[in-house]
């Protein structure tokens, strides 16, 4: 490694190629230069110029460390600059939570201005070796409101290594500019290192069947030692970007919790600034008459927790509701839209298809993450047209409901869309145990 000399105070201002022509020749005039110069008591003293260094060269597409409105700092890029604010987007987080910050301090006492990379943050993704744990996106979740998991490290990919083709991968926002006209995926300082990660939540979502234990490949590494790799199954087990959106630090979305003997609690954390929701508003401001229950738009503390509306002595239906709605092999297959296909209009014990219908456009509500509490009206009205029964609002048993809901749901899906006739059978005398068998 060649060392250059340091440039003498000339060479820096350029004096020597500074010339005068003045008659056709060339002589050497005066030069006036201004410096400005800061001067601080000692070495270790901090400079007082430093803070504004950072604010006065900031520019979009700049990677730094930026704190939310909850105090905490996370990597992030410059997406817009003014000459009050700074607009930054926090690496793992979606769009939505993009945030105005000052360029310089004291322009609002509330949030901090960004600090170069790094400075506030772990250099976690550097430091990162196999057995580490990380968050990382479901499959399967949506771009805006996404599911996160814990993953173990398999692999670590090298700097050097060409990049993989990625599978089984979270849908990502694109937010940056490959150069060639194209949005892509954002990827800390451009670097496309790689890691292989195993996701235990998401071995449902493998198809290849049946799970078996993966093949190993042989790598050679840089000190001659060969490396053991399990083989992608994804999204189960998978490659991702470690400069990617896909996954974060560990405990950035998902706490640790303690395991503890005591009751199962439920915490809201609301932002400071967030208004109070008036949830049930009379029309006439007199108690206990005209009581709005609507659904209520607003963002849920976590995916699918979305509250329902008692709409009078309906808790018997909100309490099944929300157990079937965390059953995930159901809640799949009517969010993806798998059952479209299988929906039997043609069912004599159905309701046509309109029970299946309505109880996905409830999955969808609760799902879109749109909604803070939701008022299960049409469902309600959809089944008691099947089940009269429930078209009051008197109080039942959450066991009878499920047993009409899930029949109904069953009929409108039977994928037997024409039962072939089978003659009845008559006992004619025979012993019970013969006719059972026969029949």
């Amino acid at each position: 490694l060649k060392v250059r000399d340091a440039p003498t105070v000339e060479q820096w201002l350029g004096l020597e190629e500074m010339a005068i022509v003045r008659g056709g020749l060339r002589s050497s005039g005066p030069v006036v230069v201004e410096l400005l110069i800061e001067v601080r008591p000692s070495p270790s003293s901090s400079w007082e110029r430093e803070p504004l260094e950072l604010g006065n060269r900031l520019q979009v597409g700049d990677y730094v460390d930026a704190q939310d409105s909850a105090r905490k700092w996370y990597e992030a890029i410059v997406r817009e600059v003014t000459p009050e604010t700074v607009k930054v987007h926090y690496f793992g987080w979606g769009s939505r939570w993009d945030t105005d910050l000052p360029r310089m301090k004291g322009i609002n006492p509330k949030l901090n201005p960004p600090a170069p990379l790094w400075t506030k943050t772990a250099r976690w993704r550097e430091q990162i070796k196999v057995g580490d744990e990380v968050e990382i996106r479901e499959s399967t979740s949506m771009v805006q409101r996404p599911k996160w998991h814990r993953a173990t490290v398999l692999a670590v990919g090298k700097a050097t290594d060409p990049p993989r083709e990625l599978e089984g991968t979270a849908e990502l926002e694109v937010l940056e500019d490959n150069g060639a006209g194209k949005k892509v995926p954002l990827k800390l300082l451009k670097r496309k290192r790689q890691i292989l990660v195993e996701v235990p939540q998401e071995i449902h979502n493998y198809t290849a069947t049946p799970l078996t234990p993966p093949p190993i490949q042989n790598t050679n590494s840089l000190d001659g030692r060969v490396e053991t790799i399990p083989a992608a199954q994804p999204p189960f087990r998978r490659w991702v970007d470690l400069y990617g959106e896909e996954i974060c630090k560990v405990n950035t979305h998902k706490t640790a919790k303690k395991q503890t003997n005591s009751p199962a609690t439920l915490n809201y954390t609301m932002e400071s600034q967030r208004k109070p929701v008036e949830v049930m508003k009379p029309f006439n401001n007199i108690h206990g008459s005209g009581f709005v229950r609507e659904s209520l738009r607003g963002i849920p503390p976590a995916p699918g927790t979305v509250g329902l509306h008692n709409l009078g002595n309906s808790c018997y239906m909100n309490s099944i509701l929300q157990c079937i709605n965390h059953i995930k092999p159901i809640t799949q297959y009517f969010l993806k839209g798998e059952y479209l296909k299988e929906v039997n209009k043609n069912n004599p014990l159905g309701s046509g298809g309109r029970i299946a219908t309505a109880y996905s456009s409830f999955l969808s509500d609760i799902w879109t993450g749109e909604f803070s509490i939701l008022a299960p009206r049409l469902l309600k009205q959809t089944v008691s047209c099947f089940a009269p029964q429930f078209n009051n609002n008197y109080q039942h048993d959450s066991q009878e409901f499920c047993q009409y809901l899930m029949d109904g749901l069953h009929e409108d899906l039977n994928r037997v869309k024409t039962k072939p006739y089978v003659e009845q059978m008559e006992a004619n005398g025979m012993e019970d145990s013969k006719a059972a068998m026969e029949s």
